[in-house]
Formats: C-alpha cells, sequence, structure tokens
C-alpha cells in the first residue's frame, strides 16, 4: 500500500498492508486530516518515526466483525487494558499505550490502517465524510467540559482562531458561555466572525481585562503566558497546546495569583458525532483545502503555511 512515512523528512513509499491482531481490524481509509500535531511531529514531537496521521474517516474491511462494512472514525489511544492506569479509568493515560499516528503506531496517512474494534465508532447515515473527519478534534473540544465546571455566566477567552479553536468557540456558544476568541491575525479573527463566532484582535486586550476562564490553543509556546495574563486570581487555564519547543512560564504567577491549570487532550467520540450530525457544530468553514493522496506533500507544504485552517486527504 501507499503510504507518507516520516523519518526525519516526508516521502510517500510503498510498505506492507499491516495485519490487524485478534481484538484489531483492518480499516481502509477514506479521508484524513492534517492537524497542528502532525506539523509539531515534522519538528520533531514525541520523537514519531513512521506514518503519522490521526486524524480519519475509514471502512471496516476485516469481515465477519460487528463494524464490517461501516463507515467509521477511531480514538487514537490504544492501552493495555490491563494496568492500574487502564483499572481506574484512565486508559488515554496508560503508560504502556500506543497512539495512532503520534506514538508507536503508523497512523492514517495510508491506504489502509489498524486499530482495536473497540476504539471505533460508526458515523450517522447522514453525516458527510468530510464533517465526520473532525470527531478527533471536536472531542478534545468537549473534554474541556468533562473536564471543568463552567457556568454559562462566566467569562470565557480562547486564545487562537486556528482549527482547534473554531470548534472549541462553537462549543462554548452551545453552552451560553460569554466567551470570546483572542487572535494574533485579522484575518483568523474575520474567519472567527465570519461563523458567528464573538471574535476580536489580541491587541484591543487592555492588561485589566480579565476572564475566569482562558483556554489556549494557539498552537504557540509562548500562548500560556499569554493567558495566564489575562486570567482573574483563582481563575481556570485550560491548556490544548502542545508543541515540540516548550516555552517556560512564571510559575511564581501561578502561585501568587492560586491559577488552577488543567491539561485537557483526548475526548469523548459520542457527544462530538451526535453535535456533528445533529448540525450543531458545522466544520465545513474551516476547512481551506482537499488534496487527493497523491498530492499530500504538497498538503502538507499548504498545511504549513500562516492563515491555513484544515487541510483534508481524499484518499
Amino acid at each position: 500500500m501507499k503510504a507518507l512515512f516520516f523519518d526525519g523528512s516526508l516521502a510517500v513509499k510503498e510498505v506492507p498492508v499491516p495485519e490487524p491482531k485478534e481484538h484489531e481490524v483492518l480499516v481502509r481509509i477514506l479521508y484524513s486530516a492534517i492537524c497542528n500535531t502532525d506539523l509539531e511531529i515534522l519538528k520533531g514531537y514525541m520523537g514519531f518515526h513512521g506514518i503519522p496521521g490521526h486524524e480519519f474517516v475509514g471502512e471496516v474491511v476485516t469481515p465477519g466483525r460487528k463494524l464490517s462494512g461501516r463507515m467509521v472514525v477511531g480514538e487514537i489511544n490504544c492501552p493495555c487494558g490491563d494496568c492500574y492506569l487502564c483499572n481506574t479509568g484512565r486508559r488515554t493515560h496508560c503508560p504502556d499505550r500506543s497512539v495512532l499516528g503520534i506514538f508507536n503506531r503508523n497512523g492514517a496517512f495510508a491506504d489502509y490502517l489498524v486499530l482495536p474494534e473497540e476504539n471505533l465508532h460508526s458515523i450517522p447515515d447522514n453525516l458527510a465524510q468530510t464533517s465526520a473527519v473532525f470527531t478527533e478534534p471536536l472531542a478534545a473540544a468537549v473534554e474541556i467540559f468533562q473536564q471543568v465546571h463552567i457556568r454559562p455566566a462566566q467569562k470565557v477567552f480562547i486564545f487562537g482562531a486556528g482549527k482547534l479553536g473554531l470548534l472549541i468557540a462553537q462549543v462554548f456558544r452551545l453552552n451560553g458561555c460569554n466567551y470570546q476568541v483572542l487572535s494574533r491575525s485579522e484575518t483568523s479573527a474575520g474567519k472567527a466572525e465570519s461563523m458567528g463566532i464573538n471574535a476580536a484582535l489580541i491587541s484591543t486586550l487592555n492588561d485589566t481585562d480579565k476572564a475566569e476562564v482562558c483556554v489556549d490553543c494557539t498552537g504557540s509556546p509562548e500562548g500560556i503566558t499569554i493567558a495566564l495574563a489575562h486570567l482573574y486570581p483563582r481563575g481556570k487555564l485550560v491548556l490544548k497546546t502542545t508543541v515540540a519547543n516548550p516555552d517556560m512560564i512564571d510559575l511564581n504567577q501561578v502561585v501568587i495569583n492560586e491559577v488552577e491549570i488543567i491539561g485537557s487532550r483526548c475526548g469523548p467520540f459520542a457527544p462530538a458525532l451526535r453535535l456533528l450530525a445533529s448540525g450543531l457544530v458545522d466544520p465545513r468553514p474551516i476547512i481551506t483545502a482537499t488534496y487527493d493522496f497523491g498530492d499530500i506533500l504538497q498538503a502538507f507544504e499548504f498545511a504549513a503555511k500562516p492563515g491555513v485552517l484544515k487541510v483534508l486527504i481524499r484518499h
């Protein structure tokens, strides 16, 4: 099969079709999407070498399984199932887990991938594949509300109007929150406003402009520092950014202001699929371009350009 392989540089190669283990199934990829994490992998994030890609829609082609022939999306963490963290409800933090296209498991930028069948979710018949491919990042947006009790009356700043920031903003909007998306880019802020999202430039914030909850999804090492500067004492800082070269933050301010910091990443697929299928979250305006798999190297070059949002790959 053809696959995009990263080994210090990207190249399309012919590799063997993966063979599923007893609890796994083979999935033929129909669509995948380039995430900021994929771009960070090219800079050395997680030291990953292999086939990247973790946002996908595919068809289960292993015969005789519950999901055989179904269009699916897949959760990316593959835990051992037997350790202390797995047995105490923290399977996504299993120390022996592999992570699709990120750590010790080949990913979705290929003709096929393998995942445990329990990781897969059927997509509703009324949901377009080009929208379903957003399930994984939308689940990450929903995860914030799994972790943090946020009252609708509280003021919320969401830093970053990129792919994830725009999904997070739509989820906050659904919850009636007094939120604002903040971006360095006039183009990005304008894009958010065109989607009916309350947005402004970071440069318009005064030192006294504060929120009870700040969410950092800037994709920038200095994003945490900016978010901390606009958080009330005893406020909550939700961190969504992962980068290859993390910055240092002033921990004195965390102590002095008694800030609660919440790391947040993967989330529940079922509510994300419901939001997409119902149209309550519409990811279509976030798609900047769609490339055929044969042009995936050009797709990565394009995805790395400033202002580009989601780039889909048609397999």
